[in-house]
């Protein structure tokens, strides 16, 4: 009998040893899993990002090509070719006077 006190056992050092390497091994698991996490998730928002940058540019070059689109298809007028030449080269035709307003 004890007679009301309190037995207290020896404590294994292997154990607590063994118990020490496990939390150890968590840990450290933990960690590397956390840093390919971060490191991926970084990766996919620089990509996530550049992706959208490529979108917009894409929707400006596909606006350029039908603004061409159209151009093109005035250039096969000869009224639209002449009123170019005259609006931007100044051309006039033979007898034709110019006269210039000021600003």
């Amino acid at each position: 009998m004890n007679n009301g006190r309190i037995l207290v056992y020896p404590r294994n050092p292997k154990r607590i040893i063994k118990k020490m390497i496990v939390y150890a091994v968590v840990i450290i698991f933990l960690t590397v899993t956390a840093g390919l996490f971060w490191g991926q998730t970084r990766t996919y928002r620089e990509i996530k990002g550049e992706a959208e940058a490529l979108q917009v540019e894409l929707e400006a070059i596909q606006a350029q090509n039908e603004s061409l689109k159209e151009e093109i298809i005035l250039l096969q007028d000869n009224e639209y070719i002449e009123m170019q030449a005259r609006k931007h080269l100044g051309m006039v035709r033979p007898g034709e006077k110019i006269f210039l307003v000021g600003d």
